[in-house]
């Protein structure tokens, strides 16, 4: 089952760096261009240039985006920017926020949200081909991204991110390990831009060691988030053993590094992902008012807050959001289960029931004929709002809201071998990219 290994991690030197939350950054791909920029001014050292380094118009095969990456990794490290731990270790991550929003973004006032504590832990674990089982994905993913992440790993050869995965423990062994450390100063306290509060311990000694490599050896994997940089960091080891006539399996390049959460100690929060298509030349909405009525009961109502008040009945099973432009929006409620069960035989029930796989299936695929492969001309956030604009600025024409997949749906799903469309879950809160980095020896 899962292997994980302690390992040397690398972290912005305190002494140098006065102002930790200037150099670190969310997640490279949930990052926009204009973010990017503001990351850039931040810091000369933020990790935008790690993760994210600007395209210029002269770039060529020497001179790129990935090597400047590169360079500036190297050029840190020289000047102790960066600086790596003397002694493997594993990481105890805290993050503590306040859950002001709903569902679908609806804020609270400040100090009456839920407050959340989410706790895992970093370290390495053995890269495993799917096919075993052991190391399980859940969504689908694109070539060009992962593309992109072979890239910069060819080039850096580094993590500068961990894969985020989940891991089911009824008997919370590992979590026991917070008791211990809840009283101690950690070595990170800082909180983010979202007023989200990072904690971190280093886990040093063999015993503690042993515990959680002990504790996790029987255990499957989930990934919650990182498709794109879990399936690049196999296809570079299998590069390097593919050139390595000595690969004894136990080379760095075997290992990413990773976040682990257990599944069981409730501080997992998954929101939903809305969709939004761009205009495409023929889409007529009364058409596809009319052919969305074959599947479902379609109900006009008068805003924003009101369709939204009436997808929260958790009652009411199988509930969409549309929107395309006016005053209106449009509640879907499908009629009958069985539609998708026919339409995509020889899928496990739970995937066929679940919401996203619906509005794919149903609208998407069926009524707007916006196959997998065209599926470019769909735009996702996690913001409401957002595709609401998007819809009234005229660049596309129609928007999908979705209420969340549940962690159960999540991990029945797994289970299941199926794969989810993307962009189906977006686990909240994110990971800190800089936060630890992982070295490639």
């Amino acid at each position: 089952m899962a292997s994980i290994l302690p390992f040397r991690g690398i972290f912005y030197n305190r002494e140098k760096i006065k102002e930790l939350p200037w150099v670190l950054a969310p997640p490279y791909d949930i990052i926009s261009s204009e973010a990017q920029e503001r990351y850039y001014e931040m810091s000369p050292y933020n990790v935008i240039r790690l993760i994210l380094e600007k395209k210029f118009p002269g770039d060529n095969e020497a001179n790129n985006r990935y090597t400047r990456s590169a360079q500036f990794f190297q050029e840190w490290l020289e000047e102790e920017i960066l600086i790596r731990d003397d002694s493997p270790a594993i990481y105890l991550l805290e993050q503590e926020y306040e859950l002001r929003s709903d569902m679908f973004g609806e804020m609270a006032p400040k100090g009456k949200g839920k407050i959340i504590k989410r706790r895992g832990f970093i370290a390495l674990t053995r890269l495993e081909d799917f096919s075993k089982g052991i190391v399980r994905p859940h969504e689908g993913t694109m070539a060009e991204p992962k593309r992109d992440r072979l890239n910069l790993i060819r080039a850096c050869r580094a993590n500068f991110s961990q894969i985020f995965t989940t891991y089911e423990d009824p008997e919370n062994r590992i979590d026991r390990l917070w008791e211990e450390k809840k009283n101690e100063s950690p070595l990170i306290d800082l909180s983010n831009e979202e007023n989200i509060r990072h904690r971190l311990w280093r886990i040093d000694d063999q015993k503690s060691l042993n515990w959680i490599v002990e504790g996790m050896r029987d255990k499957k994997l989930f990934i919650a988030d990182g498709h794109h940089r879990y399936e690049s960091a196999l296809e570079y080891r299998n590069e390097l053993r593919k050139n390595n006539p000595r690969h004894s399996s136990q080379e760095s390049y075997n290992y990413v590094m990773s976040y682990f959460v257990n599944m069981k100690n409730g501080g997992l929060e998954i929101l939903p992902t809305h969709r939004a298509i761009r205009n495409f030349e023929g889409f007529d909405e009364k058409r596809l008012i009319a052919e969305a009525g074959e599947y479902f009961d379609i109900k006009m109502l008068n805003n924003l807050k009101e369709l939204l008040s009436q997808m929260k009945d958790e009652k009411a099973k199988h509930r969409i959001g549309m929107y395309v432009g006016g005053s209106e929006f449009y509640l879907l409620s499908l009629k009958d289960e069985r539609i998708t069960k026919e339409l995509i035989k020889g899928r496990a029930e739970i995937f066929c029931e679940l919401d996203v796989v619906i509005l794919h299936t149903l609208i998407i695929e069926k009524v707007l004929k916006i196959f997998p492969e065209s599926q470019q001309s769909i735009t996702y956030s996690e913001k409401i709002n957002e595709m609401v604009r998007k819809v009234r600025n005229g660049s596309h024409c129609v928007a999908f809201f979705l209420r969340p997949v549940k962690v159960s749906e999540f991990k029945a799903v797994v289970e299941a071998g199926e794969i989810m469309p993307k962009k189906s879950t977006f686990f909240y809160p994110k990971l800190l990219s800089g936060l630890v980095i992982n070295k490639i020896e």
